[in-house]
């Protein structure tokens, strides 16, 4: 019986090894063109300090997001998000009411256009954009690390990985108005974690 644990646990080892052998972490390697995020494997999360005592986070489980992609020259690529802000999603059901029918009710998306593009580094580099909330648009600087590419295992397509971090003050977008807001830090720390679709 343990012989045949062993047999089986190599195979699917191997067999995960296969499948992610064309992972490369070199962007050249990766088609140029448009993109798209895939929405089952996008993470768009934020955190914030509750009363100085901990960390509260949520997430929007409604995004889009479309790539213009250049690996050669990362520089050259562009990005632009659109966030369905009433998607918001906490553990408390009460505060996500309080969220999309005080907080949010001005303004029911959340926009950021890509303005510039450097590159840190072989995989690491930031995004400066324009983030739009509430009729307010301010510039905001992701830290983005490039995952890497592979060819998408269903469909002729490839699909690309990120990481990003950034933060923002609520307050410069007059995101001050809701009960209870004062219990909360005013600085919002974002982690977006997205894969985008290669589109043919």
């Amino acid at each position: 019986m343990i012989h045949r644990i062993l047999i089986v646990a190599a195979l699917f080892a191997g067999w995960t090894a296969l499948a992610f052998a064309d992972v490369s972490s070199n962007p050249q390697s990766s088609p140029k063109g448009a993109y798209e995020q895939n929405p089952d494997h996008s993470v768009v999360g934020f955190c914030t300090s509750h009363m100085e005592l901990s960390t509260y986070c949520g997430r929007f489980d409604k995004t889009t997001a479309k790539l213009t992609w250049n690996g050669s020259q990362p520089e050259r690529s562009t990005v632009t998000a659109t966030i369905d802000l009433q998607s918001v999603n906490t553990p408390s059901t009460e505060l996500n009411g309080m969220l999309k029918s005080q907080l949010f009710a001005k303004s029911a998306t959340a926009t950021f256009t890509s303005t510039e593009v450097k590159v840190d580094g072989q995989s690491q580099g930031t995004i400066t954009g324009n983030l739009a909330i509430n009729g307010v648009t301010k510039p905001v600087t992701l830290k983005v690390k490039f995952n890497g590419g592979e060819p998408y295992p269903f469909g002729d397509k490839y699909v690309l990985g990120f990481q990003a971090t950034g933060s923002f003050k609520r307050s410069d977008f007059g995101l001050t108005e809701m009960t209870g807001a004062q219990f909360a830090g005013d600085v919002m720390q974002l982690q977006i974690d997205i894969e985008f679709l290669q589109v043919k």
